[in-house]
């Protein structure tokens, strides 16, 4: 079993609220491809923190290091990817509800709609 946060952004201004869910764990895509993975879930200022600091790391560790340093950092990346995108929702105003599991997604959703269907209306 899979693990979810469920993250609630309670109604604003003309906007509905919103339900969104995280997994939990180590995220391989995130590894791999640490830039487009925080571009893809609109993380803009951990894209642009994480392209400076690789920036930084190639031009001042020696050719030797920077290789295993970079490969460092991904590993890095798809550990604390999950977090970082918690961290982002927390700035936009959204407030963990609670924690669901599932095989799958589909699944979390399926077990929340069922436990929390206040919480599953919303989901984006």
């Amino acid at each position: 079993m899979r693990v979810w946060t469920v993250h609630l952004r309670p109604a604003l201004a003309g906007k509905p609220a919103r339900t969104v869910i995280v997994r939990e764990g180590f995220s391989w895509w995130a590894a791999l491809f640490p830039l487009l993975w925080f571009l893809a879930k609109r993380l803009w200022i951990v894209a642009a923190l994480y392209f400076a600091l690789a920036t930084l790391l190639g031009f001042v560790l020696p050719s030797s290091i920077s290789p295993w340093a970079m490969v460092a950092l991904q590993i890095l990346a798809g550990f604390e990817a999950r977090n970082l995108q918690r961290w982002a929702l927390e700035r936009q105003g959204f407030r963990l509800m609670g924690v669901v599991q599932g095989r799958n997604e589909d699944g979390a959703v399926l077990n929340l709609a069922d436990r929390r269907p206040d919480l599953a209306q919303g989901l984006a």
